[in-house]
């Protein structure tokens, strides 16, 4: 079934659209197509966009262990003061990824 991008449910049962998305991860690697630091930070932002439009609980950026990786830590650091993100810690056993917890929809 095709729904209109402006849809918010499902013409059908009337679920919210992206409910299902509430307990999956949208996974973007932001380092490893030889970005800049800027292009990085732009894809962040865009990724998190991403993951609040389409209701995703969690997000993962994969960042590698550079100067990206240091830089992206501040970034999120400033979306969680901004209430952009809920939380964010490293992968566990993968330094060079950081799993970002989404604010739930209301």
């Amino acid at each position: 079934m095709q729904l209109k991008a402006e849809a918010l449910n499902c013409p059908k049962c009337d679920t919210p659209r992206y409910a299902h998305n509430r307990t999956k991860t949208l996974i973007v690697d932001i380092a490893h197509n030889r970005q800049s630091l800027a292009q990085s930070e732009l894809q962040l932002d865009r990724a998190i966009e991403q993951a609040q439009q389409q209701e995703f609980g969690a997000l993962k950026i994969i960042v590698g262990r550079g100067l990206i990786q240091q830089e992206i830590r501040r970034s999120l650091d400033t979306a969680q003061w901004q209430n952009r993100i809920r939380d964010f810690q490293s992968e566990p056993n993968n330094p060079g990824a950081y799993i970002i917890q989404m604010i739930k929809p209301k």
